[in-house]
């Protein structure tokens, strides 16, 4: 009886010190599940870098974190997941600044038009003082970026009517994300802007509800925008750098082991959907051109002078002096 008492208590003891373990966060590593949408389809290289994203963090953690994969908006709306993410939920999104300057507006300046050349200054801008201080900044409202290298490729507008510059936007309805960057810049250049769901975009040109939409060439395929487009005018005024935003609260309950296999992960996904779309971007064009687009001759200084009103407009200049200026220019 005295045995079957110790048995009791010392099986108590072990409890209350696991439980406590537990509440800590520095439990016996137990099993979480991650969610990760995103717009863009399987075809396209962003999803093909996820997909080893969920075999290196599954085979890193003994499938102690499953990574579930959604595309095509299947999980939601990117502001529907960032809200979900929010509050917690362990879900995460591949997003791009526009979306995430709804929270802290200064971060819409990293999808400003012209803001950088090519990827790999796009990389840099990742080391500026500007972006470390946003990328703190937005912990504080529930966000944890696991890595914004993500590249899809230079932003060019696909349209219904030939653009060869600028005025050739006036009247013309082109859909924008959302983002006020995104908004800004269409309407810099003289086009009305339609904020619409990426999802919707190709219904809405096939419908005539918009005349064009601005994107880079990869999604331009992945969604066959060159089904219901008839010009292509290689703008080049995004270079889209986008990131894997995850909840922050939930990042936080993870072991420190497994926080650094996300990001770690996260990184070399990114990077390797990036190379895939430099390498292939050429491709993507010219299977706009065979499926009958027309490729448009631009003057891209006139897009480039005309642009630089949005940065005016949301007051991002001394920031924009900042970036410059810490990327040597």
């Amino acid at each position: 009886m005295i045995k079957s008492k110790s048995f009791l208590v010392v099986a108590i003891v072990a409890l209350v010190f696991n439980a406590t373990l537990f509440a800590n966060g520095s439990q016996e590593k137990g099993s979480y599940t991650l969610k990760v949408g995103t717009v863009l389809t399987e075809n396209d290289p962003t999803y093909k870098g996820l997909v080893q994203f969920k075999n290196n963090v599954e085979k890193r953690t003994e499938n102690k974190i499953e990574v579930q994969l959604y595309s095509g908006a299947q999980l939601g709306s990117d502001e529907d997941v960032l809200e979900q993410a929010k509050l917690g939920a362990g879900v995460g999104v591949i997003t791009d600044p526009g979306r995430l300057s709804n929270y802290i507006s200064d971060f819409g300046i990293l999808g400003g038009p012209y803001i950088v050349v090519d990827y790999d200054e796009s990389l840099k801008v990742m080391q500026t003082s500007v972006y470390k201080d946003m990328e703190k900044q937005i912990e504080d409202y529930g966000f944890k970026i696991l890595s914004f290298n993500y590249f899809q490729g230079s932003r060019n507008l696909y349209t219904k009517n030939p653009v060869h510059s600028p005025s050739d936007l006036k009247g013309q309805r082109i859909r924008s994300s959302g983002g006020a960057i995104v908004t800004a810049t269409l309407e810099a250049l003289g086009a009305n802007t339609t904020v619409m769901p990426w999802s919707e975009a190709y219904q809405a040109l096939q419908q005539k509800v918009i005349e064009g939409v601005e994107v880079h060439n990869s999604a331009a395929v992945g969604a066959s925008i060159y089904e219901v487009t008839n010009y292509l005018s290689e703008t080049g005024h995004f270079q889209l750098l986008t990131g894997l935003v995850i909840s922050n609260e939930w990042f936080n309950k993870l072991p420190k082991e497994y926080q650094t296999i996300l990001m770690e992960e996260s990184f070399n996904a990114g990077k390797k959907a990036s190379q895939e779309i430099v390498a292939k971007d050429k491709e993507y064009l010219q299977k706009c051109l065979d499926a009958g687009m027309q490729l448009c001759e631009i003057n891209k200084q006139e897009f480039i002078d005309a642009s630089q009103k949005a940065y005016t407009k949301l007051g991002f200049e001394d920031m924009k002096k900042q970036i410059d200026k810490e990327l040597g220019r």
